[in-house]
């Protein structure tokens, strides 16, 4: 696993981009991360169920302030004074900078695949 290096808020709090030390990067959107948030009044502790839903959450939502504590980022969400902890593997298994998946799916052997040549 790859600890978290550095963090910086964007657009004037509308986003986050962070830094892991093997140097892979990605950009989380304020209210993404608001209604992804892992603290016990947004997710069930027992089984991970939301228990908000997006119009919950204000439209003006945006990232107060961020820093790296234990390899979680701990992010501060204004107007609502709220504050979550995201575990670097979480942040990093829920990226969607990353490239997307470019392998083929299961064929059995005995099958001929068709290509352009056909």
């Amino acid at each position: 696993m790859s600890a978290l290096h550095t963090q910086q808020i964007i657009d004037e709090g509308q986003g986050l981009n962070v830094q892991w030390q093997d140097g892979q990067s990605a950009r989380f959107h304020s209210i993404w991360l608001r209604d992804s948030a892992l603290d016990e009044n947004t997710r069930s502790k027992s089984n991970g169920q939301r228990l908000i839903t997006l119009s919950d959450i204000p439209s003006n939502t945006s990232i107060g302030s961020a820093s790296i504590v234990n390899n979680e980022l701990l992010v501060s969400f204004l107007p609502e004074n709220m504050c979550s902890r995201f575990p670097s593997s979480w942040l990093k298994e829920h990226s969607f900078d990353r490239p997307p998946v470019q392998h083929q799916g299961w064929t059995h052997k005995t099958l001929e695949t068709w290509d352009a040549q056909l």
